[in-house]
């Protein structure tokens, strides 16, 4: 009788552990998307867009702030999966619509294929589409992994356009200070 009572009491634990561990995870998934800015989420879940997507947390960072469309508001990139291919990719929150753009995620877009899953760095270039005369005041994202040549991202006014980097492309990792350096 001893050792019955003693499963019972090692199945319950075992089920509460496993409830506890699982509400952890969910509660970490909320606190990731509060770190989202103001309004985002709503506007996602208004949109109807996690009927296809999910956030993809496992890169820092997750999403990106910088003015896509060149009018002066921040709008937000945020990487995503698509929920029935699995597939990576990014969208895109404009401040002024209430449109949001997917690259990838199962799609294709241009070089770069439907699957994000290649990308592991990602930052905001306000330098090169200034230089290269594409816009004057909007600022691209550069998706980078060392395996494969930096792409550029961009709005075109009306869609999101992908160019790739190479060593002739007004690229810079930041501004680039020169100084004569003192005769000896």
């Amino acid at each position: 009788m001893k050792t019955g009572m003693n499963k019972i009491a090692l199945i319950i634990l075992i089920t509460m552990i496993l409830s506890l561990s699982a509400f952890a995870g969910e509660s970490l998934n909320e606190a990731r998307y509060d770190d989202l800015p103001k309004g985002v989420y709503t506007s996602l879940v208004g949109s109807g867009f996690f009927d296809n997507y999910e956030v993809y947390f496992d890169m820092s960072p997750f999403f990106q702030r910088g003015d896509f469309n060149g009018d002066g508001a921040i709008d937000i990139a945020i990487q995503v999966i698509s929920k029935t291919s699995r597939k990576r990719g990014i969208v895109f929150l404009h401040n002024n619509d209430l449109n949001y753009y997917v690259i990838g995620a199962g799609s294709k877009f241009g070089d770069l294929g439907d699957d994000f899953s290649w990308l592991n760095k990602w930052r905001i270039d306000s330098f090169t589409l200034q230089q290269s005369r594409i816009s004057a005041s909007a600022e691209a994202l550069i998706l980078d992994n060392p395996s494969f040549p930096k792409s550029l991202i961009y709005f075109d006014g009306k869609s999101y356009q992908s160019q790739g980097m190479d060593a002739y492309s007004f690229y810079s990792d930041g501004p680039v200070y020169s100084q004569a350096l003192p005769q000896l």
